[in-house]
């Protein structure tokens, strides 16, 4: 038995050394290492380092979803009208031997075919990528925007900006249909003071940086190439060139509106560009606040097409060339100021913005993101926010703004505005905040642009139509609201809109007395829009 037990635990010792040489002739395989993202803090928070690359990168988005309600006055527009009653002989009190001109009743637009609802989903995606080099700081930025937005009168605001801080914007304006729509809202790279590509225009100061709604005030998505001198004690100067297409509006022509529609009548041609947006500004940056005062050059470039000779006021155009194109500058400028009231609450701030425009009413109007007509191909980004979405009664012969209108002589009129800003964000706790912003806008125009017939007699045979004149207009908007911010970056709030607008009589309008005897309103001056909305967003 001993024998026995001698010879298995040999036999197992014998086993154990060689299964132990076996194993020490194996290859050793070991995991490989776990590559992390590494952390970037050079250039703050959520930057990371692209895995084999000195690149710093950051990624983040929006996504927002926003409902909106408003009241939806009946639209009474004069533009493209028809005369319902013509009056021939002696020229009427106003001037014209057209006193019954008005469109027909069917040309109208009732509260019941405008949308009293509205809706917008919103998805954003950023990326910030950033590299150092011994010239300094090279970033590359890109912001992309898809959303999906249904409603007429509804849905106009400002779409908050991001966690990267750049400015808000309004994408939208008045839905006419639904609209699906992707738009390449910022691709710039800048690199030793140089910036280059689609940015924020240089001129824009306050830019919609408070609350839902947009105001009007210059908040412009353009192409350009700036170069910015930073200086020291907080001061900064930039110089930009800038595509006009985002700024300008087209030219329009009463003679198209005015003439009686016999053939040959002059058409407004819009003209290539020749000289882009000069645009400079001096900024200065203090833990107080912001100051800016900035200036712009536009020129805008149209012609009248007059080779065919129509006739207006019994007497042919004349001294109008075939295509001779008008190439009127104009000219912006302004200044604000932007106060941290951390005094008050962490937080707080106030904004004042003022901007006065000859000739280049898109640096006073509102976003060109928002121009009507909704984001689409354009040559005339620059109309920004249209008048008053609720109608103001007979709105002549246009309901949006524009550079420069040509008057019957061939000459065009330029059109002066007036934009004045404030807003003011204010936190009750540090998670609930309210705000409380306004505008003023007032645009004008020359009187040979607001008469049609340079105040002459119409020679009107009864058979032949003639429509109005442009119109001055005053605009005023208040907007109130309240938001939680239950954590950094997500939103839930709810705001209340009121707008009134005030429109000159167009001149040419017949009298309410014989508007109201064809079966039409009587011409009402003031409309007001009252718009409530709620909107919950998350940015990241």
């Amino acid at each position: 038995m001993k024998v026995a037990k001698s010879l298995l635990l040999g036999s197992a010792a014998v086993l154990a050394t060689v299964a132990g040489a076996q194993a020490a002739d194996l290859p050793t395989r070991k995991a490989a290492p776990v590559q992390y993202v590494k952390i970037c803090d050079a250039y703050g928070a959520g930057f990371f380092y692209i895995p084999g690359t000195d690149t710093c990168l950051r990624v983040g988005g929006l996504v927002m979803a926003d409902w909106a309600v408003s009241n939806t006055p009946t639209r009474y527009n004069a533009a493209g009208a028809t005369s319902v009653a013509v009056v021939n002989g002696a020229a009427a009190a106003n001037g014209f031997a057209v006193v019954g001109n008005g469109a027909l009743p069917s040309a109208y637009i009732p509260g019941t075919n405008r949308d009293a609802v509205a809706s917008l989903a919103l998805g954003r995606l950023e990326l910030d990528a950033r590299t150092q080099s011994p010239w300094g700081t090279v970033r590359a930025f890109m912001r992309v925007d898809s959303y999906f937005g249904a409603g007429q009168v509804a849905a106009t605001g400002a779409i908050p900006s991001s966690a990267f801080g750049l400015p808000a914007y309004a994408p939208y304006g008045s839905y006419a249909e639904g609209r699906e729509t992707t738009t390449l809202n910022k691709a710039f790279i800048q690199f030793a003071g140089v910036t280059m590509g689609r940015i924020q225009s240089m001129f824009d100061f306050y830019a919609d940086a408070v609350g839902y709604t947009a105001m009007r005030g210059s908040n412009q998505t353009v192409n350009a190439i700036a170069y910015t001198l930073t200086m020291g004690g907080g001061f900064s100067a930039t110089l930009s060139v800038e595509d006009p297409v985002s700024h300008r509006t087209n030219p329009a022509s009463l003679a198209l509106y005015g003439n009686p529609f016999i053939a040959g009548a002059p058409v407004v041609i819009a003209q290539g560009t020749r000289m882009p947006d000069v645009v400079a500004n001096l900024r200065l940056d203090q833990p107080w606040g912001s100051a800016q005062i900035m200036g712009a050059v536009h020129q805008t470039s149209g012609a009248l097409n007059a080779s065919a000779l129509g006739i207006f006021g019994g007497t042919p155009y004349s001294g109008l060339a075939t295509y001779a194109p008008t190439r009127a500058m104009g000219f912006a400028i302004g200044g604000g100021l932007k106060f941290n009231l951390d005094m008050l609450s962490p937080g707080d701030v106030l904004w004042l913005q003022a901007i006065y425009a000859k000739g280049a009413i898109g640096y006073a109007s509102g976003s060109n993101l928002a121009y009507v007509g909704g984001v689409d191909t354009s040559t005339s980004y620059g109309v920004g926010l249209a008048r008053i979405s609720s109608g103001n009664g007979y709105n002549g012969a246009g309901t949006a703004d524009t550079d420069c209108i040509y008057d019957t002589s061939g000459s065009c009129g330029q059109s002066k505005a007036l934009a004045i800003t404030a807003a003011l964000r204010h936190y009750w706790t540090p998670t609930i905040s309210s705000t409380l912003s306004g505008s003023y806008y007032r645009v004008t125009y020359p009187g040979s642009v607001l008469n049609p017939a340079l105040s002459a007699a119409v020679i009107n045979t009864g058979s032949v139509p003639f429509v109005t004149g442009y119109t001055n207009f005053t605009e005023t908007r208040l907007a109130t609201g309240l938001e939680w911010n239950p954590i950094k970056n997500f939103g839930i709030g709810a705001e209340v809109e009121w707008e009134h607008g005030v429109t000159s009589r167009p001149i040419g309008l017949a009298s309410d007395a014989v508007l109201q005897a064809v079966g039409l309103p009587a011409f009402k001056s003031s409309a007001d829009l009252v718009r409530g909305r709620v909107r919950m967003y998350r940015a990241f």
